[in-house]
């Protein structure tokens, strides 16, 4: 029986700019929140709980449900470059929503220059992160499957996101940090972790467009 890989074949180094990324915004993060104290075990549960709900819920809506929703829309208007335009429409939702704070959208006395400058970075970081992941399940064998099988698609960019996850948050939670309840502190040391990280994504984007391998749905 032929194994087919999680992994799409030439997405190997994009993924691995992307858990760059995630470390170097990660190490930013726990400078940024000042975050120094030992390494605390007794957080790795929630730490791991963050992770994988926000990668399976989050995986399945976006690269899941949106993004084959807009793959459909650009293939039924005959648009010239669906998968392109399936990718970039379904990143764009994502990269926005993660702008929806758990309470308010800017936290109380924030400097709103500085909170601008965050969230047009936490915006473009998200986007450049749901690219990658779109392009792992557009060029996933799986993707050409019926279903059920097509949803096997979604494995690479779920696990990939639970990683990027615990190495972005991981050392701040691991040492006794707390996450704040907005990306838009108005904190001028935070947009350093945000800055760092899209960087970095940048460049797994672009080492993604340049991957040999077509897009197989």
């Amino acid at each position: 029986m032929k194994i087919i890989n999680v992994i799409p074949s030439g997405l190997g180094a994009p993924l691995g700019w992307v858990l760059v990324a995630a470390l170097a915004g990660g190490v930013a993060l726990g400078w940024a929140s000042g975050a120094s104290g030992p390494w605390q075990i007794s957080h790795l549960g929630e730490l791991l709980a963050l992770a994988s709900e926000s990668a399976v819920v989050e995986e399945l809506l976006f690269r899941g449900l949106l993004l084959w929703g807009c793959l459909a829309m650009a293939r039924r208007w005959k648009c010239p470059r669906p998968t392109g335009l399936g990718i970039v429409a379904s990143s764009l939702a994502f990269g926005f929503l993660h702008l929806v704070p758990e309470g308010p959208l800017v936290a109380s006395g924030a400097d709103l220059c500085v909170a601008a400058i965050q969230a047009v970075l936490k915006v473009v970081q998200a986007t450049l992160f749901g690219m990658v992941m779109a392009s792992l399940v557009v060029r996933s064998p799986w993707a050409a499957r019926s279903m059920p099988g097509c949803w096997l698609a979604l494995v690479a960019p779920a696990v990939a996101h639970a990683l990027f996850d615990l190495l972005y948050f991981g050392p701040l939670l691991l040492t006794g940090g707390t996450l704040p309840a907005t990306y838009l502190t108005g904190n001028i040391a935070d947009i350093v972790p945000l800055g760092a990280s899209t960087l970095l994504l940048f460049l797994a984007v672009f080492v993604t467009a340049r991957a040999d391998e077509r897009p197989t749905c």
